[in-house]
């Protein structure tokens, strides 16, 4: 059309008056200035139909002011043939034109927004990547049709573009595309993988996005908006895009410019881990600082009286405590023969004048000074005075990120003991309405089916293997699987009976699908007690309310102590005392583990537990293998261990029962933390000679520097890579079968908070292990968090899956007990290295060195070059004396607890004196450590127990006053089940009368309906009546007055409750019509 004030010759519409249509230009050739046209080959390349408003009727579009439908017709949706020319008409108007210069998606009244039509500037690279591959047949192998597709294609592209005028004229094009999208032609097109679809999926479902602002005024200059995004970045706020969003613009989270106060929208405990990161990042790089001066000590010629001697080791490491001051000196009692004693590079022999074998041990001269003490005490206090302010920081923060996202959380309890029969959402509502005059926004009762949920859940993902094996194309009936199996089954020869005892095929799972299906018949039939009922809200106030007046004892609640409330009337029926506490997330619920009992869960922990510590005690030994061949291969064996465990870790917490995310995550921290620390910090300790503490190239701190580079390159450089996620998108992905198995190959590596908590704390932990004698550690720690804060936000942000909203349960178990264990493991190793020192074992004889001894001698050593070294007259000889406080080996008499002076050995002193008043003050404070910390975690201990007699609830944050339903990225507890098979979640109750808004997921190609679990149930009982009992879970929703969701039905029939089996009318009318 025309920007003049004339109307257009075609339609009579003036730029005043002109209605806002859909945006089609990119689709026209212009035929002259008066006329559109359309290219009549791209009649041919037609994907969907448009239906266009209504035009008013001072504009209306008549046929009159058009030429003939087969000379200007109008193509509203497709794409148009390579050899047709395009031209970008100008915009109608403001809005569409920003729409067309940028490319982006604009979601207007009545439309969704087309992922495939992405603004390319704001997709991935490795999107951008597979677009320009696509065309590649070895990149993207065009999909094998059956000849009946091909005939269908002919067919359609035969039909000819009348039938397309004439269904859009008539308006029932998009009622019957939308008729469809239950119904199995959908289903087959669903099947029909689409590269596109994939990376559509992977950038709007796998990654998380977020709302974007709509821009007014003009566009600012460069420099003020480089100035604004730099420095004006911290205090934007964004909202947080539900998955699959498609009715509003949204946009990838930067992995760089995303302000560090919006990391809580990927979840409270997510921002939590950050903040964690960022501050601990801060106080090592503090405590480096600190340290400077006993850097430039270890460095300098007072240490090292040949710098030289240096040239080989990193810089940092010269910093260190490494003493190259050693001599031979004479040990006329010495055994060099005794490995309980002596390394073979500690002792060596010479020969005297006369023959003599004389025996010699190598010293170390490098004494410590009371200032070097004083630094690294200075250091301890700065990190138990960084602990206090690390959780009063955490604590500001969650009420920040608690405050700046509204969630789910913010507005439910859950009720923790209901009686087995109150299974009548109505009967909970009318209770809260009444006696705290709350409105009950949605109210999910959970019932106690874990068994029934994960047998259909297995029987759905048998069912999708079979798909998988045998072909989109090929019918799941029964009978046909029968067939298939029975076939295969007869078919088979030799090693291939052999092999199926191992690795089952289809008769196998045939004969696994029928035991499923006769499972699921028998516990359909069941009816379950209520365990659990979810409430949510309309408003922060009702909850909190609830919460304040509900919370009691838990003990009080078992007993049913009607003393516990402050007034009889917030008795349940009258007679029951609730157990009411804050829920977790809907999205960290684990409907199919939510009931499993105490004793269930303790045995299970128990025994991964024992698996945990077989695990450790075997890399301990296949590192010590390691350390004997060189220490880079050690270090290597650590970091590889460290990659490896967790996914044993994973695998094993996977056999647990957890009722939700959180605790799971607990239970893999305690796994990977204790694996980590263990093998990064004790293991080196334990491999390492006490006399090679000091030594160079092969020495403990070589092996920690190794071990630091190690974790900072390998770790960082392994998942800012991607291999595998690379591998999944860009080679599996173009060659898979169907759409949910292509979806698959682009979901990511699943998000792991206890991983992460881990990977930082073990750093942090090998820092503060070996502060006293590498004391540039916390540098290379600061350095090491740093990094790993960008990788995470990178990986969070672009490669890793979408992660549950965890809350706060792995930052506080991380604060309380690490940080705490920390601060002990600092101190009391400090305590320990400073009294070691100078690490020899060697103590000095009051008498004279022995004549034989007096001249110039050549010491051999077991292990090592010949040295040449002079004695004097009035030179001292040395004896053997444990130097090590730990060892009970060599002691003979076990550790020495705290590491003071006078625990020296009688007549075998080795410290000298201001060592003795460093060691004195360190392993006295050292003893105050523990019994402060003792104190932090009887107090922590005591409180969870008075929790049993009282209430411990305490709200976060302020009333934000934003009502539940007014939240746009809001979701309800709805029972639903993950699943390694399927690229969306499988539900465990009836989606129907279920509001499309309270989920949190969206499946633009399949209707909620294929994920319903209970339908699968329905169709199994084959027209048994089980309407009269209580099956699944059931969701109720009751919008506000008000509410775009509410109706004006009666209260009887304005809701339907999800979750119950229909009757047997209904489901005998479904068979028929399947």
């Amino acid at each position: 059309h025309h920007e003049t004030s004339a109307s257009h010759p075609c339609c009579g519409v003036t730029p005043t008056n002109r209605p806002k249509l859909i945006d089609i230009s990119f689709l026209l050739v212009p035929a002259s200035q008066e006329q559109i046209r359309c290219s009549a080959a791209a009649h041919q390349r037609i994907v969907s139909l448009i239906h266009c408003s209504t035009i008013s009727s001072t504009s209306t579009m008549s046929s009159s002011n058009l030429t003939k439908p087969d000379e200007a017709s109008v193509l509203l949706s497709g794409r148009i043939n390579a050899d047709s020319e395009v031209s970008l008409n100008e915009s109608f108007d403001d809005e569409r034109d920003a729409t067309t210069r940028s490319g982006k998606s604009k979601s207007k009244e009545g439309e969704t927004i087309d992922f495939l039509q992405d603004d390319w500037r704001e997709m991935t690279y490795g999107r951008r990547i597979a677009r320009s591959l696509m065309a590649k047949s070895w990149y993207y192998p065009p999909p094998k049709l059956d000849e009946d597709e091909h005939d269908g294609e002919a067919e359609a592209a035969a039909a000819g573009d009348d039938e397309v005028v004439e269904a859009v004229s008539s308006g029932d094009g998009m009622e019957q595309a939308a008729a469809q999208t239950a119904g199995d032609d959908v289903q087959e097109k669903a099947d029909v993988p689409s590269l596109e679809k994939a990376w559509a999926y992977f950038e709007h479902v796998a990654l998380s996005r977020h709302l974007i602002e709509p821009k007014t005024g003009p566009k600012k200059g460069l420099c003020e908006r480089a100035i604004r995004k730099v420095c004006a970045k911290g205090d934007k706020q964004m909202d947080r895009a539900e998955p699959g969003e498609r009715d509003i613009p949204t946009k990838l989270y930067s992995p760089f410019w995303t302000p560090h106060s919006q990391l809580g929208d990927f979840g409270l405990g997510i921002g939590l881990y950050f903040s964690t990161l960022r501050a601990i990042t801060v106080i090592t790089f503090i405590a480096g600082l600190i340290n400077l001066p006993n850097i430039l000590y270890f460095a300098s010629s007072d240490w090292v009286p040949d710098s030289s001697e240096q040239d080989d080791l990193p810089p940092l490491v010269q910093g260190s405590a490494i003493c190259f001051d050693q001599t031979w000196v004479p040990c006329p009692t010495c055994d060099c023969n005794d490995r309980d004693r002596w390394e073979k590079n500690r002792c060596g022999n010479a020969t005297s004048a006369d023959g003599e074998i004389l025996t010699f041990a190598l010293r170390n001269n490098c004494t410590i000074t009371e200032e070097l003490g004083v630094v690294n005490y200075a250091t301890m206090i700065l990190v138990l005075i960084g602990t206090l302010f690390l959780a009063e920081y955490l604590r500001r923060q969650e009420v920040q990120f608690d405050e700046d996202e509204q969630t789910a959380q913010d507005y439910s309890v859950v009720i923790q003991n209901p009686p087995s029969d109150a299974t009548d959402p109505a009967e909970w509502n009318e209770y809260f309405t009444n006696q705290f005059d709350a409105h009950v926004t949605v109210c999910t009762i959970a019932v106690h089916n874990d068994i029934l949920v994960r047998t259909l859940l297995e029987r759905r993902e048998l069912l999708q293997t079979l798909r998988n094996i045998l072909g989109p194309k090929t019918s799941l009936d029964v009978l046909n699987l029968a067939r298939i199996a029975a076939e295969q089954e007869r078919d088979r020869k030799g090693m291939a009976k052999v092999l199926a005892l191992f690795v089952g095929g289809i008769p196998e799972m045939y004969a696994r699908l029928v035991a499923l299906n006769a499972k699921v018949q028998g516990l359909a039939q069941l009816d379950y007690p209520v365990t659990r009922v979810f409430l949510c809200f309309e408003t922060e106030a009702d909850q909190r309310k609830v919460l304040s007046k509900l919370s009691v004892g838990s003990l009080k609640a078992a007993r049913n102590d009607h003393s516990a409330l402050e007034d009889p009337k917030y008795l349940f029926r009258g007679n029951t005392v609730l157990s009411v506490a804050e829920p977790d997330e809907p999205n960290t619920i684990r409907w199919q583990d939510l009931n499993a009992g105490f004793l269930e869960r303790f045995k299970q922990q128990l025994l991964t537990s024992l698996c945990t510590v077989v695990a450790i005690i075997a890399v301990a030994f296949l590192v010590g293998v390691a350390d004997n061949s060189s220490t880079v291969g050690a270090a290597a064996a650590i970091s590889i261990a460290n990659i490896i465990f967790p996914l044993f870790a994973k695998a094993l917490t996977s056999l647990e029962a957890h009722a939700a995310e959180g605790l799971k995550q607990t239970s893999l921290y305690f796994k990977i933390a204790a694996f980590r620390w263990v093998n990064t910090a004790f293991v080196i300790s334990i491999i390492t000679p006490f006399t090679d503490t000091l030594r160079g190239q092969g020495g403990m701190i070589t092996q920690v520097y190794a071990l630091f580079f190690a974790e900072i390159v390998t770790t960082n450089g392994i998942q800012l890579l991607d291999p595998m996620g690379h591998i999944n998108r860009h080679v599996l992905a173009p060659r898979a079968t169907t759409q949910d198995a292509m979806n698959l190959k682009f979901q990511g590596e699943v998000f792991e908070l206890a991983e992460r908590y881990t990977n930082m704390t073990k750093i942090l932990f090998l820092a503060l292990w070996y502060c006293a004698i590498f004391p540039a550690a916390f540098f290379l720690c600061s350095l090491a968090l740093f990094i790993n804060y960008y990788t995470d936000r990178f990986s969070l942000m672009r490669t890793w899956k979408r992660a549950p909203h965890l809350g706060t349960s792995v930052s506080k178990f991380s604060r309380r007990y690490f940080f705490s264990l920390a601060c002990v493991a600092m101190a009391v190793i400090s305590s320990y290295y400073w009294s070691g020192f100078p690490y020899d074992n060697l103590c000095e004889n009051d008498a004279a060195v022995p004549a034989e001894y007096v001249g110039d001698f050549v010491v051999q050593p077991l292990s090592g070059n010949a040295t040449d070294t002079m004695i004097a007259a009035d030179d001292r000889s040395f004896r053997y004396c444990n130097q090590n406080f730990i060892d009970p080996g060599q002691r003979g008499d076990g550790p020495s607890f705290p590491f003071i002076a006078a625990n020296q050995p009688s007549g075998a002193r080795w410290m000298t004196e201001e060592q003795e008043i460093i060691t004195n003050i360190y392993g006295w404070s050292s003893v105050g450590v523990i019994a402060i910390v003792a104190i932090v975690f009887m107090s922590g201990w005591v409180d969870s127990f008075m929790s049993l007699f009282r209430s411990s609830y305490d709200a976060v944050g302020d009333d934000m006053n934003v009502p539940f339903s007014e939240v746009p990225s809001i979701s309800a507890y709805i029972p639903q089940v993950e699943s390694t098979m399927f690229a969306y979640p499988l539900l465990a109750t009836s989606c129907d009368g279920i509001d499309e808004e309270l989920y949190d997921w969206n499946d633009p190609d399949r209707p909620f309906e294929f994920y319903d679990l209970t339908k699968d149930a329905d169709k199994l009982l084959r027209g048994m009546d089980v309407s009269h009992k209580v099956v699944f879970s059931l969701v109720r929703h009751w919008p506000p007055t008000g509410s775009s969701n509410n109706t004006e039905q009666s209260d009887e029939d304005e809701i339907v409750v999800a979750g119950d089996l229909p009757p047997v009318e209904e489901v005998a009318s479904a068979e028929k019509e399947e």
